[in-house]
């Protein structure tokens, strides 16, 4: 039976988000069929002076979404 497992992490942490995925893997048997993922669109600080360069109105690192198709062996 496929089954599917989500991990959220930041943009600025993929290499964190990566080991967390692959202990899952190997800790429980999974099998990957596929991964995808998604990234959220930046945010920005509203509170930002006009004219202000791009590094200043962005607040904080974007949400990552990794989806896992996977089969339990």
């Amino acid at each position: 039976m496929q089954r599917i497992k989500l991990f959220k992490g930041l943009e600025d942490e993929v290499d964190i988000l990566e080991k967390q995925v692959n202990d899952w893997a190997e800790s429980e048997g999974a099998k990957i069929l596929q991964v995808s993922s998604s990234i959220a669109a930046q945010s920005y600080n509203p509170s930002a002076k006009s004219g202000s360069s791009l590094q200043v109105n962005v607040t904080a690192s974007s949400d990552v979404l990794v989806t896992v198709l996977y089969e339990k062996n």
